[in-house]
């Protein structure tokens, strides 16, 4: 039905890649015998796409869009134009590319999760691509790298929005007191912002309850050389910034609580790898940003981990690629239980 598909349409646009991020950002490879499908791309507020990169040979191509600022011969080095920006799927609108070229394709989008669409007569014999999609009202053959376009894990966003509001709307008379107790015994705000990356590298603020004294931030570089990270997180187990109800907050992981917040602006799920500052995720290695292809969420693998801040930070990044790439409604209902039974035996430090 027509009506079922354009609500869909508009909850993957919105839900799927949060309210600010709601344009989908598309690197397309493209030549002169498309330049219908790469013009019609080109309109953003039509189809709630935006083109950030053209890579072609053609002189064609260039010169029909010569206020693209971003085009790209195809020897440009890919990985870097994804770590670096904002690209949620690779679009193929050219009929001659080399299969060496295309398998390349293939390794970068599974080892980043992005998205790989293929013309339906474009040869990939030899690419697992799982059905057709359509973009800008044309076809595509699709190679998922990871599950945000699965139905089931649309199913799971859904709930986890719907989960967000009444867990809020029930837990309001206790987020204030604690909201309250907050102010009562230390200075400062009761909430907690900090900016995060989140889907494929978009900024959002994070929100917390505040455990820390008001200054911590301006604190923190005076303490760098008892990081007890092995990465480049920064974690003290003793951390000498946390007041003394913020540590009852942290043990029992209650300040996570406001993140709800993020899940209904859709800039978060429930649960999904944990959200990094922007300094953590430049310092990762090309592996680790895989787990930039989904939402962060407010509980992951590692945050049940038993004293999860003494878990090697190489381990941490590989649960949760290892999430990312066997996820199933089970594994999201385990981490679950086991994030409520640390929450009731606070053991969140």
């Amino acid at each position: 039905m027509p009506g079922i598909q354009t609500l869909s349409r508009l909850f993957r646009r919105y839900y799927l890649h949060g309210k600010s991020g709601n344009i989908k950002k598309l690197l397309v490879i493209a030549d002169e015998e498309h330049l219908d499908m790469l013009d019609e791309l080109m309109l953003k507020n039509k189809w709630g796409v935006q083109v950030v990169y053209i890579i072609t040979d053609s002189p064609v191509v260039k010169m029909m869009f010569p206020q693209h600022s971003r085009i790209y011969p195809l020897k440009v080095n890919i990985k870097s134009l994804l770590r670096y920006d904002i690209v949620d799927e690779i679009v193929c609108c050219a009929s001659s590319l080399s299969d060496e070229f295309l398998h390349e394709l293939v390794k970068i989008s599974r080892q980043y999760g992005v998205s790989l669409l293929l013309q339906p007569d474009q040869k990939h014999a030899n690419i697992p691509v799982s059905g057709l999609i359509d973009v800008a009202d044309y076809y595509f053959y699709v190679m998922e790298t990871n599950p945000g376009r699965r139905a089931s894990f649309v199913f799971k966003s859904m709930i986890e929005m719907i989960f967000a509001l009444a867990a809020l709307l029930l837990l309001l008379p206790l987020l204030a007191w604690i909201a309250l107790i907050i102010k009562i015994t230390s200075q400062g705000p009761a909430f907690f912002k900090q900016q995060r990356v989140g889907l494929r590298g978009r900024k959002f603020y994070i929100y917390k309850f505040r455990t820390m004294v008001a200054d911590a931030e301006k604190q923190q570089s005076a303490l760098t050389i008892y990081n007890e990270s092995d990465g480049p997180a920064f974690k003290i187990a003793n951390d000498p910034r946390i007041t003394r109800f913020g540590r009852i907050l942290r043990k029992t992981g209650i300040d996570e609580i406001p993140q709800l917040f993020n899940v209904m602006k859709g800039e978060m799920s429930l649960i999904g790898p944990r959200p990094m500052l922007p300094d953590e995720v430049s310092a990762q290695e090309e592996w680790q940003l895989k787990r930039l292809c989904i939402k962060p969420g407010i509980t992951c693998t590692w945050q049940i981990q038993p004293q999860r801040n003494k878990v090697p930070f190489v381990r941490w990044m590989q649960l949760d690629c290892q999430y990312i790439e066997n996820w199933s409604f089970r594994t999201d209902v385990r981490i679950f239980c086991r994030t409520i039974k640390t929450v009731l035996l606070a053991r969140g430090l």
